[in-house]
């Protein structure tokens, strides 16, 4: 009890009162990262439904907004439009410089059609324009893969030059285009061999894990607890070996 009257005397007041400032403070961060912990595992339910549902079919209607699709397996069948296909700049696989391609894809019985990453290819080939031999699928092909979100534009412009992306963005693609594109694009999945020959494809990768909230939590839980403690050592030392004074303060 005297320790406490003593936090609070006309010596303490000011330091106490910062330090209560600093462990609301680190609390209420603390508080904060478990609220994230919490949003970040409501989203891990939300993508595992996504990822345990079956592949779509993208000649049917899309049965949800654009934005419950993403990473969703999905199936498509039709012809390759490779007179209008892109080409997404600054892409590297293990390292190697290099390009991926975006070729719209004709929906078999159906006026629409959807883009489909089609993989990496090298930076040579991209240089040398020597695409011919990525467009040997003109028949009717079926094509396996998960979806992704239109990319947004950052602000610098989106067109290199002609066909050249810096990245999938949908609508200012579809504006390029004489028929309506999906909302969505199609990232195509490597095949069940191993693949050597470009275009090259890496497999879907999801992030289930709940992040480093809750380890940053208990480090701010901690801090407060460190910082509330130093304090009242410090202020009980300080008292100890204060020379005494016939008048006490208040």
């Amino acid at each position: 009890m005297d320790l406490i009257k003593k936090l609070f005397s006309r010596r303490w007041v000011g330091g106490t009162i910062l330090v209560f400032v600093a462990i609301g403070l680190f609390v209420r961060l603390g508080i904060w990262q478990l609220d994230r912990l919490e949003q970040r595992r409501a989203e891990n339910a939300v993508l595992q439904v996504v990822l345990d549902s079956p592949p779509l079919d993208l000649a049917e209607p899309l049965p949800d907004a654009p934005e419950a699709l993403e990473n969703r397996l999905a199936t498509v069948t039709g012809r390759y439009d490779f007179a209008h296909e892109w080409v997404l700049l600054l892409q590297t696989w293990q390292g190697r410089p290099g390009v991926q391609l975006v070729t719209p894809l004709m929906i078999e019985g159906s006026e629409t059609a959807v883009l489909v990453n089609r993989g990496w290819v090298p930076q040579a080939d991209y240089d040398e324009g020597a695409f011919d031999q990525y467009r040997v699928e003109s028949g009717v092909v079926q094509i396996e893969g998960y979806l992704a979100l239109s990319q947004p534009s950052r602000g610098e412009g989106n067109e290199a030059a002609g066909s050249e992306l810096y990245r999938i963005e949908i609508p200012a693609i579809q504006a390029a285009l004489p028929y309506e594109l999906l909302p969505v694009f199609l990232v195509e999945s490597p095949g069940e061999d191993v693949e050597l020959n470009p275009p090259l494809r890496a497999a879907r990768e999801v992030d289930l894990s709940e992040g480093p909230h809750l380890g940053y939590a208990v480090q701010w839980f901690i801090f407060s607890l460190l910082t509330g403690g130093l304090y009242l050592v410090f202020v009980r030392r300080s008292e100890r070996e204060r020379p005494s004074s016939p008048k006490n303060e208040s």
